[in-house]
């Protein structure tokens, strides 16, 4: 069982659901407000984008309140955290982790984090299979076409 591949899609949903908490506590400290559009700052006021280097975090939502963003961003935060943690060696694990990054994407989880999350989904999907073939390498190459006696 190779643990390596497990560890680094596990450490990247774990980073992913504890960002996309972040995002999500954010938004319900704005209340029951609109975002501006599909595309808002999850830092509401005072935080103003152009002027921070984070941007205050942006994030994307399909819902119009942000109360309601924020509270199913907190609640798929830690279903990734859970999910990562605990259940990414599953048989389809990286392929859940990935279906939960992009529900995180769309519900307030910000930008970033799931697609943290989808580097992690994709590692998961690698776990407990073979690695690939390695290519020969040149010099191997050209050793085994000259062979010994070709000098």
């Amino acid at each position: 069982m190779r643990k390596a591949t497990r560890t680094v899609a596990a450490a990247f949903g774990i980073v992913a659901g504890l960002a996309g908490l972040e995002h999500g506590l954010f938004e319900i400290l704005q209340g029951n407000a609109r975002p501006a559009g599909l595309m808002f700052p999850s830092m509401g006021p005072p935080c103003v984008p152009q002027e921070m280097w984070n941007a205050c975090e942006p994030a994307m939502t399909i819902l119009p309140y942000l109360l309601i963003t924020g509270l199913l961003a907190v609640i798929l935060g830690l279903l990734i955290l859970i999910w990562s943690a605990a259940f990414i060696g599953r048989k389809h694990g990286g392929l859940v982790l990935i279906i939960l990054s992009i529900t995180l994407l769309l519900f307030g989880g910000g930008i970033f984090p799931p697609l943290i999350g989808l580097v992690g989904g994709l590692a998961g999907t690698r776990i407990n299979k073979p690695l690939p073939a390695r290519p020969a390498s040149r010099i191997t190459y050209l050793a085994a076409s000259y062979g010994p006696g070709h000098w």
